[in-house]
């Protein structure tokens, strides 16, 4: 770019010696000064293409530059997640390892259970605190609770949640998202009840999959060291 405004400025400077004499109607000093009118202004168009072009570039620059950055950070997202599924598929896999032996299974490794699964609850969903409730939906009573040591102190009465629905295993009450088991066993659910979490999370299916798992297992671990307690084996 510099090689052309050299060119024209090197004609500018020997207009004088190309023009000699009137050009057609023109004297020979308003030919010079035509000329170098003329070439003042090639300059000068050429300059502001020029610039023209640099913005373009730059611009073009800068959102490649955009690409990129979001790119990386997405890619840095992904491994994130991934790391995350592998860490929700170990939870899965410690609770499920807990509840398979039912040789192991006794009242220390009860309390275990509950507890791994009230910190699952607590990691999918970045929460302050979250708690396992037993309610006997005939009577509307708690049977049985666990808490995380910070735990909820939203007043949720057991007719609240017993009235949840036959088909609704999630709903907000009271600013805390509960999640209920799917199933009943002798007329108990099992209900998770989890605090101050993350909204982002809650927004994830795949979370709200895993917690009812959860309530379902808890469940069944409550339903079978009941039996224990009153004496009947399962086979």
């Amino acid at each position: 770019m510099y090689w052309i405004f050299a060119i024209l400025f090197s004609i500018a400077i020997m207009i004088p010696d190309i023009i000699r004499g009137p050009v057609y109607f023109l004297a020979e000093e308003r030919a010079e000064e035509v000329a170098i009118f003329i070439l003042g202004s090639i300059a000068f168009l050429t300059f502001v293409q020029n610039e023209r072009r640099i913005a373009l570039q730059k611009k073009e620059k800068e959102k490649t530059q955009k690409k990129m950055d979001q790119a990386f950070k997405d890619l840095v997202d992904s491994y994130s997640y991934i790391g995350e599924v592998n860490r929700r598929m170990d939870i899965l896999m410690d609770v499920a390892l807990g509840l398979a032996d039912h040789s192991i299974l006794d009242k220390k490794k009860e309390k275990e259970t509950y507890e791994s699964i009230i910190n699952a609850a607590i990691f999918l969903l970045k929460a302050n605190s979250a708690t396992i409730r037993f309610i006997d939906l005939e009577k509307n009573k708690t049977e049985k609770e666990v808490r995380s040591p910070e735990y909820s102190k939203a007043d949720i009465s057991d007719k609240d949640m017993a009235n949840m629905g036959e088909n609704i295993n999630v709903k907000k009450l009271k600013d805390v998202l509960i999640i209920s088991s799917p199933q009943k066993i002798k007329g108990v659910k099992s209900f998770l009840v989890i605090d101050g979490y993350d909204k982002n999370e809650e927004d994830r299916p795949k979370n709200m999959e895993i917690l009812k798992l959860f309530a379902s297992q808890a469940l069944f671990l409550y339903s079978y060291m009941t039996k224990e307690e009153k004496g009947i084996r399962l086979a």
